[in-house]
């Protein structure tokens, strides 16, 4: 038995290493004509060199040694530099590891820079924009609403504009501001508490919604309408006085007037909507039963 050191290279997956190691098995047995080997490997990759061997002559056995460190360290070892050395050189790996994170550390460092020189509100409105947009993105994926959005801005393009311009200038409006609940909010050189500011834009959003679902579906969206009168009326006549009754700022008779108003409205809003689904919604039958071709959205 004869004992012989076989290396092939810096680079176990190199075709050169491969040769190399070929080349000097035949050396070896140039030397001693051996019948088999036995191979004893240090490391998990020097097991790619026994098919190699075996070309030559039979191998009888493969033992494994241990150095230092233990057998599942080192394939991870091999293992996580194998998938960094991915992440550094190839281009589509590249911008994910050093691309994305060096894009962040500019704005860090940019921000960084002018923090001190910005007024706290401004910061604060910062912070928090880029809280909400952050959360608004993980709940939308982790959830598996996004497609639902996605569908939602494919077919009401108008609408979501409206929609994200709406929220964003609520949200700069109310970060702008130390009044909360029923305290009256300047506006337009009057007074706003925030359910008439929050009623105006929800009144703006559905009113666009239902004239572009006429526009492109030709359907007469009376179900939107009707949301619209009621769900803003609500909040510009009832939601703020309410707030205030159960604060103490408003009394029982106000409350019960404005809820008054609310029925009265929410009956002619609803007799309205009938009346109009009659005369013009689907489902009336005329002529043999069949129901007019003219459709109307709920």
């Amino acid at each position: 038995m004869e004992i012989a050191v076989v290396t092939g290279g810096a680079s176990s997956e190199d075709v050169t290493a491969d040769m190399k190691i070929l080349s000097e098995v035949d050396k070896i047995l140039q030397v001693f004509d051996a019948d088999g080997f036995i191979v004893v490997s240090d490391g998990p990759s020097d097991e790619v060199v026994v098919p190699l061997i075996q070309s030559r002559r039979p191998v009888v056995s493969v033992k494994r040694i241990v150095v230092k460190q233990t057998k599942g360290f080192e394939e991870f070892a091999v293992l996580a530099r194998y998938y960094v050395g991915k992440l550094f050189n190839e281009p589509r790996y590249r911008r994910y590891a050093l691309g994305v994170p060096g894009a962040l550390l500019l704005i860090y460092g940019l921000f960084y820079s002018i923090w001190p020189y910005i007024p706290v509100i401004v910061r604060t409105m910062i912070v928090a924009g880029i809280t909400i947009i952050l959360g608004t993105i993980f709940t939308l994926y982790g959830f598996n609403l996004h497609e639902s959005v996605l569908r939602f801005l494919r077919m009401y393009e108008i609408t979501f504009f409206i929609s994200a311009l709406s929220v964003f200038f609520t949200i700069v409006y109310l970060l702008s501001t130390y009044y909360i609940l029923h305290q009256s909010i300047p506006l337009w050189g009057g007074s706003l508490n925030l359910f008439d500011f929050v009623g105006l834009v929800t009144a703006a959003i559905l009113t666009v919604n239902a004239f572009e679902v006429y526009v492109k579906h030709r359907i007469r969206p009376f179900g939107r309408v009707a949301a619209d009168v009621l769900l803003t009326t609500f909040l510009v006549i009832v939601a703020g006085n309410m707030t205030g009754y159960m604060l103490g700022k408003v009394g029982t008779y106000t409350l019960l007037y404005d809820l008054l108003i609310y029925t009265a409205i929410g009956l002619i809003t609803l007799s309205v909507l009938g009346i109009l689904r009659n005369r013009y919604g689907k489902g009336k039958v005329k002529g043999g039963g069949k129901p007019r071709p003219k459709g109307s959205g709920i």
